[in-house]
């Protein structure tokens, strides 16, 4: 069955194929009414009230005909006119790493930091440090989220600006993408990286003008590596903290669906036993990185949740980020920084061969594959090897998703439609970094078919849009905003032929991607035998102006029909992942220089289940 068919059949014909038959027993636990609800159902798009019992939606229609549901233990809840919505579904995050941003300085940009220029980033890294040194002695000052792109120098930190910070003591940042980070001198120095220290496969030191000496700058395996066997290994509690707090971040914007879009092995049995001890209260699918262990993939493997989690598949890396210039593109770069190559089209995180045999073997195995493909170079080698393994075992419903897609050609999304390839696009970028596009990445007219969703739904596919937090606050009304603007930070609109209108964005973040995760039967519209899985928002999104879609709040997210997050509040699960957050934080920071040294400064191990490895490899 083609891809555009299964659109009309899973989606447009709504509760022909997707709901389940009324409850026997027709006395409801709960009745929501009193706002519009906004059920992703084309079939019936809007309804007055909606009927709940044992965590599945009984009915949906008018309030007059809900009400034949109400008995006398009957919870009638008003929504005082809110809008009552199907929960999101992450199409693409990182559940578990989110956590980072719990133990780090914030250098994000506005509207989710205070970071401006070098001078900023410099003072938030000693307001930080002087705010860990009041309760506990610190041993690393670690920074998240920094953005070249949005520092008024439009350049990277050198390992002299943050040796301006501190000279004693080891300084990471992590810019914003995840695929780069800036070492002080310290830190270099205990990461083993001199003038002589060669570019790893995959990455890239950046050296001084003139000389072979770094200036802090390290670029993919180059980071990963360099820094990530450096880094003393979480402990479970740790890794448990972490994840939890991920998944208390996502609540909070609505999502009752979770991913983590790259895990390792040694990472899911912990997040798979802060499931069992009851410390999340969302589903969170996770993908397996398909480099690092198929067999155990394989084994874990599962559409059924245990304890709302479940190895859902694998994740392929073919590049790094566009905004950081490491993905891999199919011409050059438009205005690269300085020091670059005029023919420089970014560079390959895994091998043409090593794409090839990955997709083979997810599709001899029946596995569904994700993979992270962001320039159109490492497009190219996704769709080419897609087609080979379709060709070699047949076209089923497989769902291969690809990642990001954000320089996608307008031939590209026609071999996508061909090859019934799923796209979960990114159209976040446009805000976040779409004035960087269109002067330095790809030019201001490649730069209006960024994460091209209008050429997506000319050919009648369905697409998901995405966060990949902790890239940037898995804020969903962000996305949502971006996804029908595609306004970025200046006020510039990037491809307005490449918009799409509010019902649209809204299932790219509800029933597309329940699809995208083969969970078109149980999530992503409201609709009877459903789960019931909705979020509460301020206001109807489909009934304000369009620029003001960021503005609207996030007011309750309602799981199996369990409150588990309402505004104002913190639930006890979330007191208490940020006191084992806290607890996490002050001994990495204690135990990281000891580790260090212990680890030798010629280890440059891949060990993934080490911190950075673990938490930051294959984010956007």
């Amino acid at each position: 069955m083609s891809f555009k068919r299964r659109l009309k059949v899973h989606v447009l014909a709504g509760s022909v194929l997707l709901s389940a038959p009324v409850w026997s027993a027709q006395v409801a636990d709960q009745i929501w009414m009193g706002g519009p609800v906004l059920t992703m159902n084309d079939r019936q798009p809007t309804a007055e009230a909606v009927a709940i019992k044992d965590g599945r939606i009984l009915d949906v229609g008018t309030l007059q005909a809900m009400q034949a549901y109400k008995g006398t233990g009957t919870n009638t809840i008003d929504l005082q006119g809110k809008a009552l919505l199907p929960g999101f579904v992450d199409a693409h995050g990182h559940a578990f790493m989110i956590g980072v941003q719990a133990m780090s300085a914030n250098l994000l940009a506005a509207p989710d930091g205070q970071v401006k220029d070098i001078k900023s980033l410099q003072e938030t890294l000693k307001q930080w440090l002087d705010e860990q040194s009041q309760t506990r002695q610190v041993g690393l000052i670690l920074g998240f989220g920094y953005d070249d792109a949005q520092l008024a120098e439009q350049r990277h930190p050198t390992r002299h600006d943050l040796d301006a910070v501190s000279e004693s003591l080891p300084i990471v940042i992590i810019h914003q993408s995840s695929h780069i980070g800036v070492l002080n001198s310290k830190a270099l120095e205990m990461a083993g990286i001199t003038a002589q220290t060669p570019n790893p496969e995959g990455g890239v030191i950046r050296r001084e003008e003139g000389s072979q000496q770094p200036n802090g700058v390290l670029e993919e395996m180059a980071f990963f590596s360099g820094v990530a066997s450096q880094m003393g290994k979480l402990t479970p509690e740790q890794a448990q903290a972490l994840f939890v707090a991920g998944t208390d971040l996502l609540k909070r914007y609505g999502y009752t669906t979770g991913q983590e879009g790259r895990a390792t092995s040694s990472i899911v049995p912990l997040m798979q036993a802060a499931a069992k001890a009851g410390k999340i209260d969302i589903d969170v699918a996770t993908y397996v990185d398909i480099l690092q262990d198929r067999d155990f993939i394989l084994r874990n493997a599962s559409r059924e949740y245990t304890d709302g989690f479940r190895v859902a598949g694998a994740k392929l890396t073919i590049d790094g980020s566009p905004q950081g210039f490491t993905a891999y593109r199919d011409r050059p770069y438009y205005n690269p920084p300085a020091g670059y190559r005029a023919d420089y089209r970014g560079y390959v995180a895994a091998t043409p061969d090593q794409v090839f045999e990955s997709v083979d073997w997810a599709f001899k195995n029946g596995i569904q594959i994700l993979t992270h493909s962001n320039g159109e170079g490492a497009s190219d080698l996704l769709l080419a090897a897609i087609k080979t393994a379709r060709e070699k075992y047949g076209p089923q419903d497989r769902r291969a998703v690809l990642i990001h897609g954000q320089f996608l050609r307008r031939d590209q999304v026609a071999t996508i439609a061909e090859l019934d390839v799923f796209p979960s696009l990114f159209p976040m970028h446009t805000f976040y970094w779409g004035d960087w596009h269109r002067d330095r990445t790809v030019g201001p007219v490649n730069a209006d078919n960024i994460s091209p969703t209008g050429w997506v739904r000319e050919h009648g596919l369905m697409f998901s849009s995405h966060h990949d937090a902790p890239v940037a606050f898995p804020n969903s009304m962000r996305v949502l905003s971006a996804t029908v603007t595609r306004r970025s930070r200046s006020g510039d609109i990037l491809g307005p032929d490449q918009r799409v209108d509010v019902p649209t964005a809204l299932k790219a973040m509800t029933i597309w991607p329940a699809y995208q995760h083969f969970e078109e039967k149980e999530k992503g519209s409201i609709e009877p035998g459903k789960l019931a899985d909705f979020v509460v928002l301020s206001q109807d999104p489909t009934a304000v102006d369009p620029e003001q879609l960021s503005t609207l709040e996030v007011i309750q997210t309602i799981k199996r029909g369990k409150l588990i997050y309402e505004q104002g509040a913190a639930s006890e699960g979330e007191r208490l992942s940020q006191l084992q957050t806290g607890e996490m934080i002050s001994r990495f920071l204690n135990e990281w220089q000891h580790q260090a040294h212990e680890a030798g400064s010629t280890d440059h191990g891949h060990g993934p289940e080490l911190l950075m490895g673990a938490l930051l490899q294959g984010m956007e």
